[in-house]
This record gives structure tokens, C-alpha cells and sequence, in this order.
């Protein structure tokens, strides 16, 4: 009981702990050219800027506020001053990283400013262990999960560079990132920071119907012995009620849809009784969508004997998606989504993309649900089989 009552003391401070009223950021950039702008920006759905500065020899200086320890994104840029001074754009660098922010006093330190991992798809994991930021106990525990989680999360990034040349990429990856799900979660029971932990678990979240009930109930374990301490533990187990909801073998909704002939029609009658159903939410304005369709007609072609096909476009206006399907010319059965029935679909499936794919078995359910043609092509010769016998 003492040793709960101490976990659970933990876990509070390590949400609502403020050791000031304010953070001040001091770091070290050597190789930074004078101008040279650093900006702080919190890493959430509501992202903002919390403080900016120039690097002048070698250092600046960052002051801000949180209302609890958060993730950030840290740049470190010289484009706007090559702008300005419209100087040779090839001597412009960004560098971008994250780590966490508390308030009170923290230091950033970096042997050289090459030395830190560049930004967007440039970013190398492997620069990680170029910098440190001290004084905050949640950062100082996200290195920990850094370090110990590197040659998977490395492994990932370098799989993901080669996937055109990976004939089973897919499985592959499925599998690294099972272990690297694996090696999160066992990091989370070890560590006693709430705020590294929440985040860390955000990372676990899985796309719509491609998760059962026992995998929430296992993320919900890992902060049954927390209470209610701040808003993000609090956003968390929201989450886990709402994707309950969502789990795989869920029943797929009704839903109005019309035909290629302006005929309003059930959904759910279109569904295949004997067998399964592929559905392909898509838009004819969508890029990635129509070029999906290249592919999918190659699937067609090999399991549109055994799977009924279905697309069923979002399109707001019946004139551009007429004019797609003449320009497609899909040779399987063809609906368009109502306004008010795409919203409804948007909230019953998180439709948070097009294009998605279902697979749908006999009884209705959703086995299967992606926005990779790749992936969706591993997936139907198992279903296949699973037909077969």
C-alpha cells in the first residue's frame, strides 16, 4: 500500500510539478552563425510558439511558460537571414529536434551545430545522441527511451527509405513496429514520469479497426495506478472510451449512398453475404486516390472473382465524379456519398483520409482497414484462403 501511495505521488508531480512560474532556456550552438534564429514550439494539436532568439556567438537565450511539462519542437534555422541578406541559399541550414520543456532553468548543449539531426526528411535518428537539454526530469527520461529504443526506431526509418526495393515491406515493417510497441510499453511500466509516459503512449495509438479490445485494455493497464492529475492523462483515457469503438470486427454502419444512375441505395445492402467485400472510399480531386486506382485495378483483376468491390466516392459534386468514372472506367460497382452521409462517415470510421480501404466479412464486419494498396494487397490472399477452406 506505502509503495502504491508513492507511485501515485509520482505520478501527480511528475504532471503538475513547477519548480518556477516560467522556463529559461540557455544553450550553446557552436558552428550557429550570428542571426542564426532559434524558435520553440509545443508539439500538440493546438501547436503554438513559445519563444524565439537570435544566436549571438555561439548562444542564446529562450524564455517561455507551460502549464506542465511538454513536448517541443526546437529549430535552429539560417534561412530567413539568407533571405534577407540574399546571400547563396546554398549555404542555409535548418535543424530541427524535440525534446521536452519544463519550467525552470534548462540547458541545451551541442558539440557542433552540424552535428544535430536536419528537419523534415532529413531528420537522421541517429543525431539524437548529439545534443542534451538538462533540468527537466521528463526530458532527462524521454533520452532514456531514446537511447534504449534506437536500433528499432533506426531500423524502422532505414526499412522505410527501401520500400519500393522490399518485396515483403509490409511484413516487415509490421514486425519492427510490433517490437518497437513492445519495447514502449515495457519502458512505460519501468518509468515513473507521467508526462514521458503520456507521450509516449500517444505514440502507440493505432489506426481505426486495426486493433482489438485487449490491445486498449492493455495500454489502459499501464496507468491504472494514476489518477486523474492533468488534462493529458485525462485526454488519454477519453481516447481509449472513444476507440473502443473502433476496434476490428466492428459492424460496418448503414449509410445512404447513390449509384452511378442518381438511384439512392442501402450500403449495407451492396455487402457481399457469401463472402467478403473490399470497400475504397476515394475522391475523384483526391491525387493519391487516383493513382491508386492503377493498382487496384491489378487487384481486380486478381481477386475480383472471390471479393466484391466497392468504391463509393466523397465527392461533393455528382458532375466531377461523373467525369472521373468516364476517365477511370472502374469495372466494378460505383457509389457517391451525400454531403450529410460523408460527415456521418467521417465520425462512424475516422475517416481521417482518403483513400481508405475496408475489407468486410460475410457477417458485416470490418477485418481490415488501410490507405496502403500494398498493404491491402498482402492482406487479400489471406482472406482468399480463409474463403477457401
Amino acid at each position: 500500500m506505502k509503495k502504491l501511495c508513492f507511485i501515485l505521488l509520482l505520478s501527480a508531480a511528475a504532471c503538475t510539478r513547477q519548480p518556477a512560474d516560467h522556463f529559461i532556456l540557455r544553450g550553446t550552438v557552436p558552428g550557429a552563425i550570428d542571426s542564426t534564429k532559434v524558435t520553440l514550439r509545443t508539439i500538440t494539436r493546438w501547436d503554438k510558439d513559445l519563444a524565439s532568439a537570435y544566436v549571438i556567438d555561439g548562444k542564446f537565450e529562450l524564455r517561455g511558460q507551460l502549464d506542465a511539462p511538454s513536448m517541443c519542437k526546437f529549430s535552429v534555422s539560417n534561412t530567413d537571414y539568407i533571405l534577407r541578406s540574399k546571400q547563396n541559399q546554398e549555404s542555409a541550414y535548418c535543424y530541427e529536434l524535440n525534446f521536452f520543456v519544463e519550467n525552470g532553468k534548462l540547458t541545451f548543449t551541442t558539440p557542433h551545430i552540424d552535428s544535430l539531426p536536419q528537419a523534415y526528411w532529413l531528420y537522421d535518428i541517429r543525431k539524437e545522441k548529439n545534443y542534451r537539454v538538462e533540468g527537466s526530469s521528463a526530458q532527462e527520461a524521454y533520452y532514456r527511451y531514446q537511447q534504449q529504443t534506437f536500433p528499432l526506431r533506426y531500423g524502422i526509418q532505414e526499412l522505410r527509405k527501401q520500400e519500393k526495393q522490399t518485396p515483403d515491406y509490409n511484413s516487415r515493417l509490421e514486425t519492427m513496429k510490433s517490437e518497437l510497441d513492445k519495447a514502449s510499453r515495457a519502458f512505460i511500466r519501468n518509468n515513473d514520469n507521467l508526462a514521458t509516459n503520456l507521450y509516449i503512449v500517444g505514440t502507440l495509438k493505432k489506426p481505426a479497426f486495426t486493433y482489438n479490445q485487449a490491445y486498449l485494455d492493455e495500454l489502459e493497464e499501464l496507468f491504472a495506478s494514476c489518477q486523474d492529475t492533468c488534462a493529458a492523462l485525462r485526454e488519454f483515457r477519453h481516447y481509449l472510451r472513444d476507440a473502443s469503438r473502433l476496434v476490428q470486427g466492428s459492424p460496418l454502419q448503414e449509410g445512404e449512398v447513390v449509384d452511378d444512375k442518381g438511384k439512392s441505395v442501402s450500403l449495407l445492402a451492396q455487402l457481399n453475404r457469401d463472402g467478403y467485400t473490399l470497400i475504397d472510399f476515394w475522391a475523384s480531386w483526391c491525387i493519391p486516390c487516383r493513382a491508386s486506382l492503377i493498382y487496384l485495378r491489378e487487384v481486380y483483376k486478381t481477386h475480383g472473382d472471390s471479393i466484391r468491390f466497392i468504391s463509393v466516392s466523397l465527392d461533393q459534386q455528382e458532375a466531377e465524379w461523373q467525369k472521373a468514372l468516364k476517365e477511370e472506367n472502374l469495372p466494378w460497382a460505383q457509389f457517391r456519398s451525400l454531403p450529410e452521409q460523408t460527415k456521418a462517415f467521417a465520425e462512424q470510421y475516422n475517416l481521417i483520409g482518403i483513400p481508405t480501404f475496408f475489407i468486410i466479412d460475410s457477417e458485416g464486419r470490418i477485418v481490415f482497414s488501410g490507405s496502403s494498396i500494398n498493404e491491402l494487397a498482402e492482406q487479400l490472399p489471406k482472406i482468399n484462403t480463409n474463403t477457401t477452406h
